[in-house]
């Protein structure tokens, strides 16, 4: 993020400690300016509008009299990023409907949420400062309503879980399970590099593994997956590649 600039904030929550959270992550955040916080919904949305759009605003969604996707509509506009920050984990593909650009899952610690306004700066700051156009990986998934899709960005993935007719994709901050096949997802991410298959139900990012135990590797987010029989040999060369070792 640039030092020198200030991101303002918007926090729109029912809950004070929910506000008081936000509030502390965005003091802790250099960078990052709270201009308000409302609690009451109603409020935020009777508030005059700013005459340059605000840089993040936080909107809870399970609010009284008015809930943050009926809010939304109004504040869209009024700032860069919309971020949706909530307990509930069945508004997800609500949340993007109305063109949020995140959806934070509460209890929401200071690692994810530093990590969500790095991934969401980084992004706009690359495509700004980069005159060609860079190379789109991104693809869509079906989500579980009509006509609803989801961008995945496999710069996001930790891991893909093959569930039968299903796959479960592990991203930072949320995870999404998908009509297709472990094939059809390892299509997809074929022009992207630095992801390994490690069991017939699982593909993971190199860069999101934190320690290997034995047959079981730990990735980012506390996942744990094994390492298949068929896909070991090729996983312990790429270790063996990426391990230091003394030559005393």
């Amino acid at each position: 993020m640039d030092a020198t600039k200030f991101y303002r904030c918007v926090v729109i929550d029912d809950e004070d400690h929910a506000i008081e959270l936000l509030t502390d992550y965005i003091k802790a955040t250099p960078s990052l300016h709270l201009e308000k916080s409302f609690q009451d919904p109603i409020a935020a949305l009777m508030d005059d509008a700013p005459e340059i759009p605000y840089d993040f605003i936080f909107l809870d969604i399970d609010m009284p009299r008015l809930t943050g996707l009926e809010l939304a509509k109004s504040l869209r506009s009024r700032t860069r990023f919309l971020v949706f920050t909530t307990a509930h984990q069945r508004y997800a593909l609500e949340a993007f409907d109305v063109r949020a650009d995140h959806f934070l899952l509460k209890p929401i610690s200071m690692n994810k949420f530093a990590v969500t306004v790095n991934l969401l700066l980084k992004s706009t700051k690359e495509s700004s400062s980069d005159p060609v156009s860079p190379i789109d990986n991104s693809f869509f998934i079906k989500g579980d309503q009509k006509n609803k899709l989801i961008r995945i960005q496999p710069h996001e993935i930790i891991s893909i879980e093959g569930l039968k007719n299903y796959v479960l994709i592990h991203t930072l901050t949320q995870k999404h399970i998908a009509y297709l096949t472990m094939k059809e997802v390892e299509d997809a991410l074929g022009p992207t590099k630095g992801f390994v298959r490690v069991h017939k139900s699982f593909i993971i990012a190199n860069q999101y593994i934190e320690r290997v135990e034995g047959r079981i590797i730990q990735l980012k987010n506390n996942l744990e997956v094994p390492i298949g029989e068929t896909y070991k040999q090729n996983f312990h060369d790429y270790i063996a590649g990426k391990t230091l070792r003394t030559g005393r």
